[in-house]
């Protein structure tokens, strides 16, 4: 069966699964501008991919709490840190990806959610997972929104991610994985169902309506600077 939807997408073998570590590198470099993390901070990685924020701080925090729709890359990072009872891997289900039950009764000091959203088909469906985040937050938490998109226009994206790649010296990595987009199953689906683009007044609106004390960070934290990135504090 062709893939037609992003969650189907996320389950077979992509372009990302070597290369999403370019992105994560550089987001690792400055998020802790924002947080602090110590061996009693509890997180929980929303979209945890392949598992690099387990990689990056699995020995320095507390509790790893990843959750994501792709039982492949799940299983991956459950193989690696079998050994490691900190950290704890829960399937999303694909057609009920925003039922956390399995969450029930748990609070963290830390969600982050990276280059999630822009997947996400509606701006209701956002609001669901900040109402679900809300009663997994207690004095303290914060939550960080990663790589929103909150203006249409691919080509300054695409010209942000290099001039970034190139300052970082990633930049034939990134051509290569840009080359690979444009000629996969990546870029079918993204022709077929789009990004997810909610403009910056609009998350202010969503913030004050649910009660959440959000802001956005005034300098970038990932490759792509066309995007924002929101914190939203407890």
């Amino acid at each position: 069966m062709p893939t037609n939807t992003w969650l189907d997408f996320w389950q077979e073998k992509n372009a990302f699964d070597q290369t999403m570590s370019i992105n994560y590198a550089y987001f690792l470099d400055r998020v802790e501008q924002h947080v602090t993390l110590t061996k009693q901070t509890s997180v929980l990685d929303i979209g945890s991919g392949p598992g690099h924020l387990v990689d990056a701080w699995h020995d320095r925090v507390g509790q790893l709490v990843c959750l994501d729709v792709s039982k492949r890359y799940n299983d991956q990072v459950r193989c690696r840190y079998a050994h490691c009872p900190n950290v704890v891997v829960h399937d999303l289900p694909a057609d009920d990806y925003l039922n956390f039950d399995m969450l029930h009764g748990q609070t963290f000091d830390l969600v982050i959610v990276m280059s999630v959203l822009q997947y996400y088909p509606d701006i209701a469906a956002v609001e669901r997972l900040l109402n679900n985040l809300k009663q997994l937050a207690k004095p303290g938490t914060k939550i960080l929104l990663c790589d929103l998109i909150v203006s249409r226009g691919v080509v300054n994206d695409v010209l942000s991610v290099l001039k970034r790649s190139w300052q970082e010296g990633r930049l034939l990595s990134m051509l290569s994985l840009l080359f690979q987009l444009r000629f996969s199953v990546y870029y079918a689906t993204q022709k077929q169902n789009g990004f997810l683009v909610i403009p910056q007044r609009e998350w202010l609106d969503l913030c004050k309506r649910l009660a959440i004390n959000g802001r956005f960070l005034p300098e970038p934290i990932t490759l792509q600077h066309d995007r924002l990135n929101l914190l939203i504090e407890f």
